[in-house]
């Protein structure tokens, strides 16, 4: 399963079984090495660390044992910022080896109280070992001996970790899937060189306030400014390849991000052009609880669109708008592109627009769309 369904919140695999089995492995691994000949006490935080710590117990290689303690910190999918300890250590801990093994450390609090509790039980040392760690939400001036996956600070459930006392036995581990912004009308605008795209676009982004992401403008901006991601795209440039798609992407995520929470949408112009291009751009706008609201196709004819490639080039000069040239750029479109029509319809946001005739029809017919989104 890729996804699940907890209650009222939708989540997503984010650490598959297999990968936390071959991490528990190496962290066990790691500390029998570390702690060879001192018989640790390993002390297991409940309720979220109880799979983790048996899964972890059987990989040692080294005699050691195991308590529990039971602290309280969360409820439904945020910290109440309350450290309780609900369940005491009765062990004798003088001159012990002690490693506290939690589920997953954020603030640190939780560690911080345990530390100090343990140590006035006088142990000879006192190790953590956690299976999640977010490094951005600590608070508390700790170490962590022993992590297994350092992650962002999104909430993640199963393998023992929970949300409001369920998901629990899930054998991998899911993140939360933020909701989708659905006022958001983030547009695709769609159609072949010389259909248009440029001009309605300019006029959507006057009348709607959206902001405006076209690739070829960004790439040149990324680049002009010195980004690193500018910086590595000029490599592949100069070495005559195209941009690889993950790259592009994080590129226009960037871009979108700078835009902030709160705006309008986003109009992309000359992206995607591919299929694995849409499912990555539906893939980064998913991350951010956004989505694809409509794509916009401007459908004209292929003799329309070589006569205004054709005048185009004579009006602005521009090399490449010559019939060689562009019969092959309408060739590649037919080929690689226009595939995202069906795509887009199977998604079911794929709008049809007429692109031959005045423009301010054109222009209204793509505003019925919009507004009714």
């Amino acid at each position: 399963m890729n996804r699940v369904r907890i209650k009222d919140k939708t989540f997503e695999v984010s650490a598959p079984e297999a990968e936390i089995k071959q991490r528990v492995k190496e962290l066990a691994s790691q500390l029998s090495h570390d702690l060879q000949g001192k018989k640790p006490l390993f002390l297991a935080v409940l309720n979220g660390s109880f799979i983790f710590a048996a899964d972890l117990m059987r990989e040692m290689t080294i005699p050691c044992e195991i308590s529990f303690v039971k602290l309280a910190s969360y409820q439904g999918t945020t910290s109440t910022g309350k450290i309780h300890e609900v369940i005491g250590i009765n062990e004798d801990l003088t001159g012990r080896t002690v490693v506290i093994v939690e589920d997953i450390v954020e603030s640190g609090l939780t560690m911080q109280r345990m530390i100090e509790t343990l140590g006035t039980r006088n142990p000879e040392s006192v190790r953590i070992c956690t299976l999640f760690f977010k490094p951005s939400k600590l608070k508390a001036d700790i170490t962590l001996d022993y992590v297994a996956f350092r992650i962002p600070d999104d909430f993640i459930v199963g393998y023992g970790l929970d949300y409001d006392g369920l998901g629990r036995e899930l054998k991998d581990v899911y993140t939360l899937v933020p909701p989708i912004n659905n006022k958001m009308k983030n547009i695709v605008i769609f159609g072949a060189p010389g259909s248009g795209k440029g001009t309605q676009s300019d006029k959507l982004i006057e009348k709607y306030g959206l902001n405006h992401i076209s690739t070829g403008d960004v790439l040149r901006a990324e680049i002009k400014k010195g980004s690193e991601l500018g910086k590595t795209a000029q490599q592949f440039i100069d070495n005559g390849q195209l941009i690889p798609d993950d790259l592009m992407v994080s590129i226009l995520a960037s871009v979108y991000d700078s835009f902030g929470r709160e705006h309008q949408g986003v109009i992309f112009d000359g992206f995607p052009r591919t299929i694995p291009q849409a499912e990555a751009l539906k893939q980064m706008l998913s991350e951010r609880g956004d989505q694809v609201a409509a794509m916009i196709e401007l459908d004209v004819p292929e003799d329309e669109l070589m006569k205004r490639l054709l005048l185009r080039g004579q009006l602005s000069g521009r090399a490449d708008d010559n019939e060689e040239t562009i019969k092959k750029r309408l060739v590649v479109y037919h080929s690689q592109t226009q595939p995202l029509i069906e795509w887009y319809s199977q998604e079911g946001l794929h709008h049809h627009i007429d692109g031959l005739g005045e423009l301010d029809r054109i222009f209204d017919d793509i505003c019925q769309v919009v507004d009714a989104l």
